[in-house]
């Protein structure tokens, strides 16, 4: 049975705020479980509140200091948005000030992924509820696409039949975090992987209409923003994956792998990886390069080439200074 959000004392304040911000043209996917997770935590402790109270921030807030400080600064800034619309209702309502939780910006340093330990987490999701016909399939294949694509994971789950041009090898994003829609090429082993699985949806049963999503669960439901990447992280986990900091690999660092990769890529054929950023740039899907750069930090073994080129140029230059 499908969880009823928004029971608690604000959850018909915090749905009118949805409304409004969806129809100023946001997703606002995350910051909806945000504003459910405040609203059941107001439930159980405020549940007779009118306006929202520092106090009332500040204990939710305590309650998610397991989580990474980026991630708590979002969810400061997904309370304060709210309570900037429950302020023209009353002025009583606090609204949360910047640093509440620390610094908003933490470098976290990217997990470069091999291709040997993306084999293993597939590995992982094979062996994966067993008892499941399709699951296991699902969740390697979403594995897979991350690794070839560079995709985000939500532009993943949201993917439907109909997005999958077969015979080209094209996918289409839609919805994607800045609004536009691109169009991303495959690999042909890739797009051949894609057409299995989507067949091996039909001989256990699924609809495969071009308005279905691809990735389902057991129960023919598709897979979710709110679930995929849990279970995807319990799959690393499994295969033995931890950072430098003796965490589990994000999902999201599958995304700076396919960068870093492709700047290797671009280092080794001995091209000049700035020329190629708007390329990448619009392959990932960003507005500004910028926001690509991000992606770009190099491997030990990228930072060797780069090594290479630098002393073969020093050499270069001390060879005409002479």
């Amino acid at each position: 049975m499908k969880k009823q959000r928004f029971t608690g004392p604000m959850g018909s304040w915090m749905i009118q705020h949805l409304t409004l911000r969806r129809s100023l043209g946001y997703l606002y996917v995350s910051s909806e479980y945000t504003l459910d997770a405040f609203d059941q935590f107001l439930a159980i402790h405020f549940p007779n509140c009118k306006v929202i109270t520092r106090q009332m921030v500040v204990g939710y807030l305590d309650t998610t200091r397991h989580k990474l400080p980026l991630t708590r600064a979002d969810h400061v800034s997904v309370i304060r948005q709210f309570c900037r619309f429950m302020l023209q209702f009353d002025l009583e309502n606090y609204i949360p000030e910047k640093g509440l939780v620390g610094p908003a910006r933490v470098q976290v340093k990217p997990y470069i992924f091999t291709q040997e330990e993306v084999l293993k987490v597939m590995q992982q999701a094979m062996k994966f509820n067993v008892k499941s016909k399709i699951l296991p399939y699902t969740y390697s294949m979403i594995i897979g696409l991350l690794w070839v694509t560079g995709m985000r994971i939500g532009e993943v789950v949201r993917l439907r039949i109909e997005d999958i041009d077969t015979d080209n090898g094209i996918l289409t994003i839609r919805q994607t975090k800045f609004f536009k829609s691109r169009m991303i090429p495959l690999l042909p082993s890739t797009t051949q992987e894609l057409i299995a699985y989507i067949e091996r949806r039909s001989c256990y049963g699924y609809s495969n209409t071009p308005a279905d999503f691809v990735f389902i669960n057991n129960r023919g439901k598709p897979c979710t923003i709110a679930t995929t990447p849990k279970t995807l992280r319990t799959l690393m986990s499994r295969a033995g994956l931890k950072t430098d900091k003796n965490r589990t690999p994000r999902v999201h660092d599958l995304r700076h792998s396919f960068a870093t990769r492709w700047l290797m890529d671009i280092y080794q054929s001995g091209k000049d990886p700035n020329v190629y950023l708007p390329v990448l740039a619009t392959y990932l899907g960003h507005t500004n390069i910028a926001n690509t750069q991000v992606y770009l930090h190099p491997s030990l073994e990228l930072l060797g080439i780069a090594g290479e080129k630098l002393h073969s140029y020093i050499h270069l230059n001390q060879g005409d200074s002479q």
